[in-house]
């Protein structure tokens, strides 16, 4: 029983001989080139400036607030001429009506810039300077 052992014993580390010697050693400048290629490749890449989360949300509720206007004011508009018709559309008390509408819209548009700078100026003064 202890032959079999050996025996076995002697063919893994052969094996394990075997395979050490078949193993292709590295150069020795390889991490070198590796770290290289990669700089070459991250200098090629374009670059993108990120846009600033402010400039997105100031395009996002501009976007949303006076498309629901349009929506608003064409609905308003269109009900008008169906129900009224085309003198009572084209009067100037249902322009002042699409004026004033637009008027709102506007200034709940102001609203929101004006709110978001000023909890813009409340962050910059709790973040302390780097």
């Amino acid at each position: 029983m202890n032959e079999k052992n050996n025996i076995v014993h002697d063919d893994e580390e052969f094996i394990r001989g075997m395979m050490q010697e078949a193993r292709m050693k590295a150069p020795e400048n390889l991490k070198y080139r590796i770290m290289h290629q990669i700089e070459t490749e991250n200098a090629l890449k374009p670059q993108q400036t990120p846009v600033r989360l402010s400039e997105r949300k100031v395009l996002k509720d501009f976007v949303g607030i006076f498309g629901l206007m349009y929506a608003v004011l064409a609905a308003l508009i269109g009900g008008a001429y169906l129900l009224k018709g085309k003198e009572f559309a084209l009067s100037s008390g249902f322009l002042w009506t699409v004026i004033l509408v637009a008027f709102v819209f506007s200034f709940f548009w102001l609203m929101t810039r004006v709110d978001e700078r000023l909890s813009d100026r409340r962050k910059e003064k709790h973040i302390p300077s780097k």
